[in-house]
């Protein structure tokens, strides 16, 4: 698998994925009720931050380091 699409791969579905859950066992354990909706749109937001902004980022930061 390219590298690139590693990277691309962890920031639109690994770290959404880790807040998220993190986000759920938060509420759970504060005893606060659940609400999905809330942690689609997280879920959504995130994920796109990561596709739009950090994987460009860490693209082009691990380029030049490479030059």
């Amino acid at each position: 698998m390219p590298r690139l699409l590693k990277i691309m791969l962890f920031f639109t579905l690994g770290l959404p994925s880790l807040v998220t859950v993190l986000r759920i066992a938060t509420d759970s354990l504060l005893g606060n009720p659940l609400d999905w909706f809330s942690y689609t749109a997280s879920f959504f937001g995130i994920a796109a931050g990561g596709l739009i902004f950090a994987t460009p980022l860490y693209y082009l930061i691990s380029k030049s380091n490479e030059e």
